[in-house]
C-alpha cells in the first residue's frame, strides 16, 4: 500500500525534441470487509462455538488461494490465533510468499434450552478444584451466573445435608430411649409376675 510504480516513457510529452515524461502509479489497497492486511501477511476473523473450541473440530477459512478446512485443537482458548503458511500475500522481489493468521473468536450463545443449562452446570461442578484451580473456577462460576442465572449455593446445600442428618440422628436416639423404656417397664412386670 502506498507503492509507487514508474512507467519510463509514458508521461507527458516534453519540450520539442526531449523524449516523453514517466508515469508514476501510486498504489493504494481497497480495505476487504474479510481479509486485513499487514505486509505480505493476511489476517481472518473466524467464529467457531464453543462446543468446537472444547472438543476440536474443523471449519471453512476463506483464504485468497480458495477456501480451505482448517483443523481446531481440542481445549482452544479464547482469542486464540492459528498460522496458516503460505496463503498470504507474494513477496516482492521474491518466490515466498506471506502467511494467513486466523483469528479464532468463540461464540457464547445467549439463548439455551433447560437441558443444555443443566448439562452445562453439571459440567461446572465437575471441573471445580480446589486450590489455586478452585478460585479459577469460582471466578468462572462468577461469570457462568451473570450469563446464564444464579447458582445454588453449595454450601447451603451442605448446610441442610448436615442439618437432615443431625435430625435423623436425634429421630434414631428418641426411637432407642423410647425401646429402653419399653423393655424396662416388660422387665419390671415380668419381676411382679414372679414375686406373685
Amino acid at each position: 500500500d502506498g507503492m509507487n510504480l514508474r512507467l519510463n516513457g509514458q508521461g507527458a510529452e516534453g519540450d520539442p525534441g526531449a523524449p516523453r515524461g514517466n508515469l508514476i502509479v501510486q498504489v493504494v489497497v481497497d480495505r476487504d470487509d474479510y481479509f486485513m492486511r499487514d505486509g505480505a501477511n493476511v489476517h481472518v476473523e473466524v467464529p467457531i462455538s464453543v462446543t468446537q473450541a472444547i472438543l476440536g473440530g474443523t471449519v471453512d477459512v476463506k483464504t485468497l488461494q480458495g477456501e480451505v478446512e482448517m483443523k481446531i485443537p481440542k481445549g482452544t482458548q479464547p482469542d486464540a490465533r492459528l498460522m496458516m503458511r503460505g496463503k498470504g500475500i507474494q513477496k516482492l522481489h521474491s518466490g515466498a510468499k506471506g502467511n494467513q493468521i486466523v483469528h479464532l473468536k468463540i461464540q457464547i450463545p445467549t439463548d439455551i434450552t433447560a437441558r443444555q443449562e443443566e448439562l452445562l452446570r453439571e459440567f461446572d461442578e465437575d471441573s471445580a478444584k480446589p486450590g489455586i484451580t478452585g478460585k479459577i473456577a469460582e471466578a468462572a462460576e462468577s461469570a457462568f451466573s451473570s450469563i446464564f442465572g444464579s447458582k445454588p449455593d453449595k454450601q447451603n446445600k451442605k448446610r441442610r445435608r448436615r442439618k437432615d442428618s443431625d435430625s435423623k440422628s436425634k429421630d434414631d436416639d428418641s426411637t432407642k430411649a423410647t425401646d429402653s423404656d419399653s423393655d424396662d417397664e416388660s422387665s419390671t412386670d415380668g419381676k411382679k409376675e414372679q414375686a406373685v
